[in-house]
């Protein structure tokens, strides 16, 4: 096998604007809809049919933060605190390697503040993510060989953006987060059969024209 697996995911954040606040005058917050899709590109591999990702929830939030702050709170069941706010729940399993060639799956939408936002962050479930194998042999945390993830928990992992993302009261934005896959699993040592992948994340956002 290759050193690294080939793929891209791609999930698209449709912010739909909804112009249900009041005027800045009444003191009212207006209010955006923020909807999350996902697909993926084309896949390229000798060893692997299919990559699933349990993808719990996605959060955003209007200050920065570090991959630190990205991964705390993500055994919480909602983004209650530190400033994040979740904007889908999907809380399904996710497989990659079916989104291609433009098709996407929704996650969910949420109506959130408008404004601008610096942080997304996306809350997957590694105990019920997998990769199988073409020969039958299915990979997960806890097989032999196995998925080495970065926690045996739900983990929070900080989407790089190329610049903020603006939810307007009265326009539609859209981002690509490309999950990619062919940084984010890796051989661990020479041998696939022997000694399986690791998993380290490699997701990246960009505002779509």
């Amino acid at each position: 096998m290759h050193k690294k697996i080939v793929s891209a995911a791609v999930i698209t954040l449709a912010v739909i604007a909804a112009a249900c606040g009041a005027s800045s005058s009444t003191g009212a917050t207006d209010m955006g809809t923020l909807q999350v899709q996902l697909t993926d590109a084309p896949f390229s591999t000798d060893s692997v049919s299919r990559v699933d990702m349990f993808v719990v929830r996605i959060d955003a939030k209007q200050a920065e933060s570090d991959s630190t702050e990205a991964a705390r709170g993500a055994s919480d069941d909602s983004a209650s605190t530190g400033g994040w706010t979740t904007i889908a729940t999907p809380k399904a399993k996710i497989e990659l390697l079916a989104l291609r060639n433009g098709v996407s799956t929704i996650l969910g939408d949420k109506s959130i503040t408008a404004g601008s936002y610096r942080s997304f962050r996306l809350i997957i479930d590694p105990a019920q993510s997998s990769v199988t194998l073409k020969n039958g042999i299915v990979l997960t945390s806890t097989s032999s060989p196995s998925v080495s993830f970065p926690s045996a928990a739900r983990s929070g992992i900080k989407i790089q953006l190329d610049q903020p993302i603006t939810v307007g009261a009265a326009a539609t934005t859209k981002v690509l987060v490309d999950f990619d896959v062919a940084q984010s699993f890796v051989l661990r040592g020479n041998s696939l059969a022997q000694n399986g992948l690791l998993f380290k994340p490699v997701i990246r956002g960009t505002l779509k024209p």
